[in-house]
This record gives C-alpha cells, sequence and structure tokens, in this order.
C-alpha cells in the first residue's frame, strides 16, 4: 500500500476524493491519525474528526493512476 498524504478544503474536495476512490478497483482507505475509513464511502470520509493530517492508503499498482488524478484536482498536500 502507498500512502499519499491529501488535503482537504471543504466538502466538494472530500466528493472528488471519493470519486477517485471509486474508480479505483482495490481497496482504497482514507488515514487521519488513529482512524481509518474506507475512502469509497462519502458517510466514512464525513465521519474524520478533522480533514487536516489526511492521507490515502492505495495499492501499488493504482498508486501512479491515483496520483495524477489528485495532483490534476490539487488534492495533494506537499
Amino acid at each position: 500500500m502507498v500512502k499519499i498524504p491529501v488535503y482537504l478544503r471543504d466538502m466538494y474536495d472530500a466528493k472528488h476524493l471519493v470519486q477517485i476512490a471509486e474508480s479505483c478497483r482495490g481497496d482504497v482507505d482514507l488515514l487521519c491519525g488513529r482512524y481509518v475509513v474506507d475512502a469509497k464511502s462519502m458517510l466514512g470520509v464525513f465521519s474524520l474528526p478533522t480533514f487536516e493530517q489526511v492521507e490515502i492508503s492505495v495499492g501499488e499498482e493504482e498508486a501512479e493512476f491515483a496520483r495524477e488524478k489528485l495532483e490534476s484536482l490539487n488534492l495533494i498536500r506537499k
């Protein structure tokens, strides 16, 4: 699994993140501290206590695809 730090500013960013996760075949998780939620679930994403210090965890075979999509929407935290 590859971890990519993401930056979610509002619910629209969260919606786009879920859409990217849904386009991946494997499991995609969203990590925030000790919380781990399914990134393909809008309810799961909104259940996070904060949108700061969030990472998306995706399989190695789909990491490049996810990174490109996240960069195109300016969601990768630097």
